[in-house]
């Protein structure tokens, strides 16, 4: 492969920046962020990146199981169908065992 084809092959494969963001942190979380940096040999932004990433994915998963949960009810406000303790506690016991049941529907 020639060198302009390598390089065309390594810009085509490089992740572009979309967005840069400036973020104002107080003293003592830049002295913690500065320190785990160096123990941990990364870059403060790639850091942080990681760090917004795991907390958004945190939130929309939160997000998802506030909109179920909101469905769950209406449809229990509709229907009146509920899931009886027994089955319930019945299900939790069978956890790791060998005849582990299924998960009670309505």
């Amino acid at each position: 492969m020639s060198n302009r084809a390598s390089l065309l092959h390594m810009l085509n494969n490089v992740k572009r920046v979309v967005a840069m963001l400036g973020v104002r942190l107080d003293e003592q979380l830049e002295e913690r962020l500065n320190a785990l940096a160096e123990k941990t040999n990364r870059s403060k932004s790639y850091l942080a990146k990681e760090a917004l990433t795991r907390y958004i994915e945190q939130e929309e998963s939160k997000e998802y199981e506030k909109h179920e949960t909101l469905a769950r009810w209406e449809r229990y406000q509709e229907t009146g169908e509920v899931v009886n303790n027994d089955s319930m506690v019945e299900w939790l016991d069978s956890w790791g065992s060998e005849q582990e049941k299924p998960c009670p529907v309505k």
